[in-house]
């Protein structure tokens, strides 16, 4: 008995899948056809196509927003590899030919590109002296958002459990931020032998600003402990560079994540930024940090000089020397 004729012309196709992450990607068909620069009548019938063949509904219209249903989610998130990974793959293939020069595009985020990111570059030079990398500095939902949308290779980024999912990518934690007191050098607050979070409310306070990855976790925990209401705050911002400029300048204190690097020499829990009349106190007992991940799209093929990255980050350059 003879199989039954196949019509690949009616198969599921690649560009079905990608018309699909790229409406949840977007939250709409309009954003969806700017990405992928086809119509907007194309990729509804892209879908179309895939609901026609899995029997079920995989988008809903929320208000302007075009949203995942349960089932569009769940088969958004088993394609994005299958998708990313052919996408990469010539460009998988060519770095690792080795015949141009490697190239990274990183969005990041000015504190991790000053700290976690510091001996990795070090390490990247050895390994790539040719290497031509990209850094696109943002605040952390902003860096998430464009490996997302293949702007950018891969991220380093913070990020809490309550943003909404990122089905697409792929998260790997490697650090934390702890929260810390950043006030003036002799302040009450770095010399008190134990401090509570409202002991905040006796000073002036700069805070991140709301745009900020850790804002939510912060106010929910200030809130919960009933301090949130008693604080004074003077100044928002989102990267605490800037707050450590106003702390020094003495507009009050600061509470903010920091990279554990500005810890390092720290004595009896007080550590004093380079070259500011800054001290850092940690808040560890206090405040859970802020996870800091590297980040790629699920299915992307990672390059070399990609993977050296990542290997610096969680292991180290002499973890790196061992295998090399």
């Amino acid at each position: 008995m003879s199989e039954p004729e196949r019509h690949y012309f009616k198969e599921l196709r690649l560009q079905q899948f990608r018309g699909l992450l790229a409406v949840c990607r977007e939250g709409g068909f309009a954003g969806a056809s700017k990405a992928l620069k086809i119509t907007k009548a194309s990729i509804w019938q892209q879908v179309r196509a895939l609901e026609e063949e899995f029997g079920c509904a995989l988008l809903e219209t929320n208000g302007r927003n075009v949203l995942p249903t349960e089932a569009g989610l769940r088969l958004a998130e088993m394609s994005a590899p299958l998708v990313e990974g052919f996408d990469s793959i010539k460009e998988a293939f060519i770095a690792e030919s080795g015949k141009i020069p490697a190239k990274l595009s990183v969005a990041t985020t000015p504190s991790c590109l000053a700290h976690e990111l510091r001996v990795p570059m070090d390490a990247m030079r050895v390994h790539f002296p040719d290497a031509h990398l990209t850094f696109h500095d943002r605040n952390s939902p902003a860096a998430i958002d464009l490996v997302e949308a293949g702007e950018a290779d891969i991220g380093v980024a913070a990020r809490f459990d309550e943003w909404p999912a990122k089905p697409t990518l792929e998260m790997l934690q490697f650090t934390q931020h702890p929260f810390v007191i950043a006030a003036r050098t002799g302040h009450p607050l770095l010399a008190a032998g134990c401090i509570e979070l409202k002991d905040l409310a006796n000073y002036p306070l700069l805070l991140p600003g709301p745009a900020a990855n850790c804002r939510p976790r912060l106010e929910r925990v200030l809130r919960e402990k009933r301090v949130w209401e008693n604080l004074h705050i003077v100044l928002e911002c989102s990267f605490p560079a800037s707050l450590f400029e106003y702390v020094e300048a003495g507009l009050g204190i600061a509470l903010t994540p920091v990279p554990k690097a500005l810890l390092k020499n720290s004595q009896d829990g007080i550590a004093t930024l380079a070259g500011r009349g800054v001290g850092l106190r940690s808040l560890d007992n206090q405040l859970e940090g802020e996870p800091v991940f590297y980040i790629r799209r699920r299915g992307w093929r990672e390059t070399p000089i990609a993977g050296l990255l990542r290997k610096a980050l969680f292991g180290g350059v002499a973890a790196m020397a061992a295998e090399k």
